[in-house]
């Protein structure tokens, strides 16, 4: 095979090979690794062929430009890792821009490559790196919480609320991750607290084990045994249950340990169906895993006079 009018050496197809993966960026370390020589590579930036970017790396014409291929670049010429949107696209998570070419280094490298976004970070730890598709990528909860130095908490919050829906990550790991990289000044802290200032309590109860606890609370409170997983009487085109329901007294009850079965964004959908409760002549209680633990006896209030004010259905 021939090039320019000389033959093409096996190390240069393997050079080639390697830039064909990383939109034609090849580094001096690569390709002497592929079997290249020092004067090899001087010839081919002295006749045009390379063109050399910065010191020690080299664009080879001719290759396609991807983002994969910008950020395979980047990490092998800059000890990078891809973060930020370029991570979230990887992760598939939801609400971030794609088609970003972003990494991230440690301070005092460099910083600087053509057509990639390049932040710099003191505690990029090896435990919050992971290996995807042969690249070198922030975890999951690493990349929400970078994500938080750029976005707002109603930004962030659907984005926590979807990987801990698809059990990508937990609440518990989540909040131990933010305590060990909080520090003066980092940015996205102060967004990730406001976050998990909302999720944070209830949410530490599971449903399945919240409704036990609401079962068993019901009973000692002497109250008769609901029925559990109520259909809705009036949907019967679209059937919904609800948690318990009394329908005696036309009365509903629902836990609610946001417990993750769905995002909060289903806030408006629970409160149209609580209006649609109320409409057909139903009443909602919302009981929360704070309610049963600090004040349970409001609770056993609050139940008995939805009860006692109830009208009796014959």
């Amino acid at each position: 095979m021939t090039h320019a009018g000389w033959m093409i050496t096996p190390a240069e197809l393997k050079t080639y090979e390697l830039a064909g993966c990383q939109s034609g960026y090849v580094t001096r370390r690569q390709a002497i690794a592929c079997g290249m020589s020092p004067a090899s590579i001087r010839h081919r930036t002295e006749s045009g062929l390379w063109k050399s970017e910065s010191p020690g790396l080299y664009l080879i014409p001719g290759f396609d430009n991807t983002v994969r291929g910008q950020l395979a670049a980047a990490c092998a010429a800059l000890g990078a890792v891809v973060s930020h949107e370029s991570a979230a696209e990887i992760h598939d998570l939801p609400r971030v821009r794609r088609g970003l070419a972003v990494v991230t280094v440690r301070v005092r490298r460099t910083h600087r490559f053509p057509d990639v976004i390049v932040h710099q970070s003191t505690d990029l730890g090896p435990q919050y790196v992971i290996e995807i598709q042969g690249l070198a990528v922030t975890t999951i909860v690493r990349t929400v919480i970078d994500l938080a130095s750029q976005m707002k908490p109603h930004q962030i919050g659907p984005i926590v609320d979807r990987i801990i829906v698809d059990k990508r990550a937990t609440l518990d790991a989540i909040c131990t991750e933010v305590m060990n990289l909080t520090r003066r000044g980092k940015p996205g802290m102060r967004t990730m607290d406001k976050v998990l200032e909302l999720r944070v309590g209830e949410t530490l109860v599971g449903d399945s084990e919240l409704e036990l606890l609401t079962l068993r609370f019901l009973s000692d409170s002497g109250f008769p045994e609901p029925v559990v997983q109520f259909p809705l009487p009036w949907r019967p085109i679209r059937p919904g249950r609800v948690d318990f329901a009394y329908p005696l007294w036309r009365l509903i009850i629902e836990v609610d340990g946001r417990a993750w079965h769905s995002t909060l964004e289903a806030f408006e959908t629970d409160r149209l169906r609580d209006n649609h409760a109320l409409l057909a002549g139903w009443r909602v209680l919302r009981i929360t895993y704070r309610m049963l633990k600090d004040q349970p006896e409001l609770v056993r209030s609050m139940i008995q006079r939805a009860i006692e004010s109830a009208p009796v259905i014959l």
